[in-house]
């Protein structure tokens, strides 16, 4: 299961959510506006004729969303299926114009609201400010739309469940109008108001005519049915019926626009409609709700009533086109941050944020040119229908074997009859002289949104690279039976970890039975892949005197006094300098009556010549111990400059083994990063100028006599490193667990570490992280440091030391575009590690485990390429021989077995 991933919503949408979010989508505000124009157009049976033929129109189109919605249950619903069906270029046609439909719906609702209070209470519009394309623009109104803007935009990313609530409240007060004025009608209403207004036309084929007209504008009033397949992912309900939903609510949609026209027609005579018309409301609606209860008061009822559907459908089209935008954000057809979830309520607060300021600012245009943008929505949202329907035709060709717990029966004519309606009401929008044709202003705006389009396929695909357009399926238990059993059997195993027990005695979803089989399975297959003999032996060696906690820096003399008198300040050129930690220590040191001197040229992967360079000052200098002051590659460099001030010859030749030695000048060590953990082990890595090769030089002495973890030093790192350097915290305590030469004490330390840096780092880099952060990430990068000491690190940074050798890259950026890639090719070689890790970032089993680090670096900003890092193709054969030639014992190291050709295609599929 490699290719799919486990939902990052909440399934939180029950069958009636998901019935009265699309209902509700489908009935805003025309049904009390335009029922006098439909009769007035087909007369009353016509107009309901007219209706019901468009909704067999519109049915065809829903079957194959029917079909297509439960067979991919993921968020984005058209991205998906057309993505599936024609890739990305088609997908983004189809997302990129449903999203334009969704979002103009969301600003005319905006504009609707504050209109229907004006037809509530007439003296509302109050403090004239400006006229836009002929309508008048008072502060009263501009208030009321901006305030319930804020309010839909606050309630969809509270959560997707409260708005859900919001709309079955809603919902029903519609219902409710609706049904009082039916039963009112009928108590109330006379027969002979059908005289003369039953059908329009003086002749067979003018009435046939006029029934046509109604019916070709009708499907534009049932947009709305498909918000069901953008929320997909957050539906709790058989997939079965989800399909049954989607088409109920069209048809209970049909029904209530039907029995409202008969309501109107049999209450009202032709004379009645005619004076509502007429008299400057026009809501016809409205004056037969009075007719039917003698009263005005019930008018204003019914007002109410399709307020209330103004809110459903704009809190519908909220939610439809918010996952529409996350679901082009995730697979890099626009900016990822429009893809962020919130951390608490599961939404996509990111693009509802964007739709939500979009809603607020377009009040400000007027309603007339919010008329003009909607009419360019629809057309867009047919664009998509008929996109939808060519998708559900080519799948049934292309994947015939697919999983569809909805089968549509003979797809050849309903996809015909799909792509012919919706591409019949596409052909309608541009048709001049038709009753949907497109004005010149709305052709602007579709002009204009598909040029926007153009420069986001672009711009996207020129930034992401081979990202743009990617989809991962996302695992869902009743299409993949053994994926649930197995994700069953992980949640089990995670219980009894959770408690140090047994695995729970009872799973909900699965019978106990394919629990037990399933944990067997798991089981079997890790200790099938297992190398470790039965009987472990181990050693455990980490001699390194650490002091941790905030404030500790100010004890570095009296610390370091007792290691000599003359310390050597190794840094870096200016950071250390420029936060004033330098001055700290420097100070500190000098008031214990140590002399210092600064060596300020350690750069981010620290040169061998660098090195040799800092031994000759220390060696010249007289100094009788070293201060490494900084991140990973200062203190590497410090400790290489330590090991050579007492060796004599070419520290390459310590590297590889060619000389040997055992002393060193004492060190003590200052992070100032939290991530390479170098602290904590006696490694330092360097690079070779000459030919590129970035290796670790390893030696006891070079192990600090007195490391100093103050986390409030930490606090100065500039914040664009911060994610690479937890992320390499991140990957040394997860290579360490994974590697061959883990046991039990790394192990522990490891498991304790992960979920402190997977909780504080995405806190931090958002720069939301308190002191508390700051000290779990400065406690994981040294436990991350003292595990790779021990248990190694694994394929991972074998990999990515030939890349920043190579490219001079950032270290944890390299780490972060190998490691999905490495984790999916060797995952099998310790199927309960990896599961185990998979369930400490929120997936079930070892295959989750290269989709959870995906997403994590998406949460702090990481997820990068090879190619984005400067490496191409050509670039392989030499990272390939470098990878083998400098880090054979971490390939060693790695569960898997790994061939050169293994790297070089890992490396290509990196890109």
């Amino acid at each position: 299961m490699t290719d799919k991933k486990s939902s990052e919503f909440d399934k939180v949408f029950n069958v009636w959510d998901i019935l009265v979010i699309a209902f509700g989508a489908m009935i805003g505000w025309a049904w009390v506006v335009s029922s006098g124009d439909w009769i007035d157009r087909g007369g009353v049976v016509g107009a309901m004729l007219g209706f019901v033929l468009g909704g067999v129109m519109i049915f065809f189109i829903g079957l194959t969303y029917a079909e297509l919605t439960p067979a991919m249950p993921d968020c984005g619903g058209e991205h998906v299926f057309s993505h599936r069906a024609m890739g990305p270029t088609g997908s983004f046609v189809c997302t990129w114009a449903i999203i334009l439909g969704y979002v103009s719906v969301v600003c005319f609702e905006a504009c609707a609201m504050p209109t229907i209070i004006t037809y509530l209470f007439p003296g509302f519009l109050q403090g004239y400010l400006y006229t836009a394309a002929g309508f008048d623009i008072y502060a009263s109104w501009l208030a009321v739309a901006i305030i319930m803007a804020l309010f839909i935009t606050y309630i969809n990313i509270r959560g997707a469940k409260t708005a859900a609530i919001v709309q079955t409240v809603l919902t029903c007060v519609i219902g409710g109008a609706g049904i009082l004025l039916i039963a009112g009608s009928v108590i109330s209403g006379n027969p002979s108001n059908l005289e003369g207004q039953a059908f329009v036309g003086g002749n067979t084929a003018s009435v046939f005519g006029n029934i046509l007209r109604v019916a070709m504008m009708t499907p534009f009033y049932f947009i709305g049915f498909d918000v069901i397949p953008q929320a997909a992912e957050e539906i709790n309900v058989p997939l079965k019926k989800i399909a049954k939903m989607l088409l109920l609510s069209i048809l209970l949609a049909v029904a209530f626009y039907v029995l409202i026209i008969f309501a109107v027609g049999y209450v009202l005579s032709p004379a009645d409609i005619a004076q509502s018309e007429s008299s400057g409301s026009g809501l016809v609606t409205a004056d037969a709700m009075a007719r039917a209860f003698h009263t005005d008061v019930m008018a204003k009822v019914l007002i109410v009533g399709g307020l209330c559907g103004v809110v459903t459908s704009w809190n519908s089209f909220m939610i439809g086109g918010s996952r529409a935008m996350y679901s082009m954000a995730v697979s890099y057809m626009i900016p990822p941050v429009f893809g962020k979830l919130h951390s608490k309520y599961k939404t996509p607060w990111v693009a509802i944020g964007l739709i939500g300021l979009l809603s607020c600012l377009a009040p400000l245009l007027g309603r007339k040119m919010l008329v003009w943008i909607v009419d360019a929505g629809n057309l867009a949202c047919c664009v998509a229908y008929c996109m939808v329907a060519i998708s559900f035709v080519i799948l049934r060709k292309k994947a015939p074997d697919m999983p569809r717990p909805y089968k549509v029966k003979h797809y050849k004519f309903v996809g015909f009859m799909a792509i012919a309606m919706s591409a019949f009401m596409v052909i309608m929008y541009c048709i001049p002289g038709s009753a949907a044709a497109l004005v010149p202003t709305e052709w602007a705006f579709v002009g204009g949104w598909a040029l926007l389009g153009v420069v986001f396929y672009f711009a996207c695909k020129a930034r992401y690279g081979k990202k743009f357009g990617t989809l991962v399926e996302v695992a869902n238990d009743e299409l993949d039976q053994d994926y649930a059993r197995e994700r069953s059997a992980a949640a089990s195993i995670a219980a009894g970890e959770a408690v140090g027990a047994a695995p729970a005695a009872k799973v909900a979803t699965i019978g106990q039975a394919e629990v037990t089989a399933a944990i067997s399975a798991v089981t079997a297959a890790a200790t099938a892949t297992a190398t470790e003999p039965t009987a472990r032996t181990f050693s455990y060696y980490a001699p390194v005197n650490l002091t941790f906690g905030a404030g500790t820096l100010a004890k570095a003399g009296e610390l370091a006094k007792p290691l000599g008198s003359k310390a050597l300040i190794v840094t870096g050129r200016s950071s250390a300098k420029k936060t004033g930690v330098y001055d700290k220590v420097n100070d500190s040191l000098t008031a214990a009556g140590i002399t210092t001197g600064l060596f300020d040229k350690a750069s981010a992967n620290p040169l061998t010549t660098t090195v040799e360079e800092g031994a000759r000052l220390a060696k010249d200098g007289g100094y009788d111990m070293v201060v490494g002051l900084g991140g990973g590659s200062v203190m590497d460099c410090a400790k290489g400059i330590a090991f050579m001030a007492k060796n004599d010859g070419d520290v390459n030749d310590y590297i590889y083994g060619r000389k040997s030695s055992d002393v060193a000048l004492p060190l003590v060590l200052i992070p100032t990063t939290c991530g390479s953990g170098s602290e904590a082990n006696g490694f330092a890595v360097l690079t070779n100028p000459e030919n590129g090769d970035k290796k670790s030089l390893r030696c006891p002495a070079i192990m600090a006599k007195r490391s100093i973890v103050d986390p409030e030093a930490m606090m100065t790192m500039p914040k664009s490193q911060l994610a690479a350097v937890g992320f390499d915290a991140f990957c040394h305590c997860f290579e360490a667990f994974t590697a061959k030469n883990a046991q039990p004490f790394t192990d522990a330390l490891a498991l304790y570490a992960l979920p402190l840096i997977l909780d504080s780092l995405p806190r931090l880099v958002a720069g939301t992280g308190t002191l508390k952060d700051w000290e779990h990430m400065s406690e994981a990068a040294t436990i991350g440091g003292l595990v790779i000491g021990t248990a190694g690190i694994t394929l991972t940074h074998a990999m990515e030391h030939p890349v920043s050798g190579l490219k001079n890259v950032t270290h944890g950026k390299g780490l972060a575009a190998l490691a999905p890639t490495v984790v999916d090719a060797t995952w099998q070689g310790d199927r309960f590690k990896f599961g185990r890790l998979a369930r400490l970032m929120g997936g079930y089993t070892a295959e989750d485990c290269s989709g959870k680090i995906r997403g994590f670096e998406r949460k702090i900003g990481l997820d990068v390429t090879l190619s984005e890092l400067g490496i191409s193709e050509s670039d392989i054969p030499w990272l390939t021989q470098n990878a083998m030639k400098v880090s054979p014992a971490n390939i060693t190291n790695t569960r898997t077995e790994i061939s050169a050709e293994d790297i070089s295609e890992l490396y290509r599929k990196a890109l």
